[in-house]
């Protein structure tokens, strides 16, 4: 017997579902990662309403979710069109979008970081009860510190290396 081969509609299918349970897992919406397969695939921007009714949801939900991909600049939304309608989209240079976004959120906690480690060198003595909680947490902060400086400079120079490979795509 001859085993069926994948459709394409299969493969949407498939994405649909991982992304579903990966933005699940990363605290999101399922429906979020449903919308952002459907953005994925969408050859042009879709309107709310088209994306409900693709997805089987009301258009309030579609609204509310889609918001959550545009927070985290994981697609855009049109500028108003003359049917009033919002339509959003992934763009064209979404990976370097994704990429930078990334970039920021570890350079936020990096900051993060070192302003608590700014804060340990500013207290004043600590007290003997509370010393083995200030040594402990200094010490987590500083590793922190040093794995997010070793991280930051692993990706140094990676959104020009990307551009490149990007251009080769073309």
């Amino acid at each position: 017997m001859k085993e069926r081969q994948p459709t394409f509609s299969d493969l949407k299918q498939n994405v649909s579902n991982h992304m579903s349970l990966t933005f699940d897992t990363d605290g999101f919406s399922p429906l979020v990662g449903r919308i952002f397969a459907l953005l994925l695939f969408a050859p042009g921007p879709r309107s709310l309403q088209e994306m409900a009714d693709e997805l089987g949801v009301t258009k309030a939900a579609i609204s509310v979710q889609v918001r959550t991909l545009e927070k985290f600049a994981m697609c855009q939304k049109l500028p108003t069109s003359n049917d009033r309608k919002d339509y959003y989209y992934i763009s064209d240079d979404f990976s370097l979008t994704a990429m930078r976004s990334g970039l920021n959120k570890i350079q936020a906690i990096q900051r993060q970081v070192q302003a608590t480690l700014d804060a340990f060198h500013a207290l004043p003595a600590v007290s003997e009860e509370e010393k083995a909680s200030h040594d402990a947490a200094k010490r987590r902060y500083l590793e922190m510190g040093e794995m997010y400086k070793l991280y930051m400079s692993r990706l140094e120079g990676i959104e020009e290396e990307w551009e490149k490979r990007r251009k080769l795509l073309d």
